[in-house]
């Protein structure tokens, strides 16, 4: 997230202004793409962000011909990849998720995602208490159907081509066990059953 880039800058480069580049980042959510990046001290905030939007059109453009012929646009594969990108900690995984999820969306469910409550209280990701579901954002995926009005963090490939290439399967749930495995289910009650994974 800008958040995340903001720390790791204001940790690495002297003089680094994190106001100025929290100002120049604004509205970029999903667009700074993630890499490394060598950057001469003293650089300026706008010309940083610029870089890495740079990156970001030199990253896609191999993979704009396919979203074109798929049924989403851009701007929605960038989100679902956002999305896949804090909800899933494997990149194996991803392409599964990500069908469960446009699934979900092409039947009108509501994505019901945790990780857009880490983007809405601009903290780490962590798992929601009750109020936080109810909280009355735009981002919240369990009050609003459909996507999010944005992305929540700024993908990588792994993210974005699972986005674009998802898995079919009959799922329509899925969690991470405590050992880091990934457990889907077909049914609500199933789903619930495999609550027992977290423990």
């Amino acid at each position: 997230r800008v958040r995340d880039i903001q720390a790791i800058m204001t940790d690495t480069l002297p003089d680094f202004d994190s106001a100025s580049f929290v100002a120049a980042a604004k509205g970029k959510e999903g667009y700074l793409f993630p890499d490394t990046y060598h950057i001469v001290p003293g650089t300026a905030e706008g010309d940083i962000v610029a870089l890495m939007l740079q990156n970001y059109e030199q990253k896609m453009g191999p993979l704009r011909a396919r979203i074109a012929s798929s049924t989403h646009t851009e701007a929605e594969i960038i989100t679902m990849a956002s999305i896949l990108q804090k909800e899933v900690r494997q990149p194996d995984t991803m392409k599964m998720v990500s069908g469960i999820l446009w699934k979900r969306l092409s039947i009108g469910m509501a994505l019901q995602v945790d990780a857009v409550f880490g983007y809405i209280f601009n903290k780490p990701t962590y798992s929601p208490s009750l109020d936080d579901l109810a909280v009355d954002s735009l981002y919240n995926t369990y009050k609003y159907r459909g996507l999010p009005p944005g992305p929540i963090s700024n993908p990588g490939l792994d993210a974005i081509e699972a986005a674009l290439t998802p898995t079919p399967s009959k799922y329509l749930y899925y969690l991470t066990g405590k050992d880091g495995t990934m457990h889907y289910a077909t049914t609500f009650e199933q789903h619930i059953d495999n609550r027992k994974y977290l423990r």
